[in-house]
Order: structure tokens, then sequence, then C-alpha cells
């Protein structure tokens, strides 16, 4: 039997760079949600 499996490194890059688009927007909801409000803001 065989052990060695060929792997394609390029055959994940689309899931890669989707993983990293998720990543990089829930960290802006993150900061969003973690930013003190400004007190001085009124709401109309």
């Amino acid at each position: 039997m065989e052990t060695y499996t060929y792997l394609n490194i390029f055959e994940t890059k689309g899931l890669e760079y989707i993983l990293l688009i998720l990543f990089m927007v829930m960290f802006v909801v993150l900061f969003r949600y973690t930013k003190p409000v400004d007190k001085d803001q009124t709401e109309d």
C-alpha cells in the first residue's frame, strides 16, 4: 500500500481566501462592538 498521498496546495486556495475575508470582517465587527460609546453624540 502506498502511504504517501499527493496534496495540491492550490486546491484549497478559495476556501483559504473565504476564511481570511470572514476573519477580517469579524475582526472589524469585534472592534466596533468593543469600541467605547461616545457620549457627546445625541440621537435626533
